[in-house]
């Protein structure tokens, strides 16, 4: 015969079996999760990307310094021929905002490069030895 508790037990039981599973579930997650960070986290560092993708990043900086040479140039171009149309109606106003900007730009354009060719000749040091 079955007693009035029996049933009761059974159920106490499987409710405590289905926190454990849970809570076992939690910790799997958890821990894939964490995981799954630490991978995107080494997959994205700049240092991994540069170190797997070489040439194709020089490239890339390369490009850029000639985007931004090109856009300087264009823009130091136009600020000249703005300065030449309004010399004649007002000779009194310096216009040093574009000449330093086009330093900026020099300067940037020179860091961009640099750090392209140390590099460069790092990884073709490494590549050597």
């Amino acid at each position: 015969m079955i007693t009035n508790n029996e049933p009761l037990n059974s159920i106490e039981a499987r409710i405590e079996e289905l926190h454990n599973t849970i809570a076992e579930k939690e910790e799997q997650i958890k821990t894939r999760t964490r995981q799954l960070k630490d991978d995107i986290q080494t997959e994205l560092d700049p240092a991994t990307v540069v170190r797997r993708h070489p040439f194709e990043i020089a490239g890339s900086i390369f490009v850029t310094g000639i985007l931004i040479g090109r856009s300087v140039k264009s823009m130091v171009g136009s600020s000249r021929k703005h300065q030449s149309n309004t010399a004649s109606a007002s000779d009194s106003v310096p216009a040093k905002a574009p000449t330093q900007l086009s330093v900026l730009g020099i300067d940037i354009l020179r860091s961009v490069k640099d750090l392209g060719f140390t590099y460069l000749t790092h990884y073709l040091d490494k590549k050597i030895k």
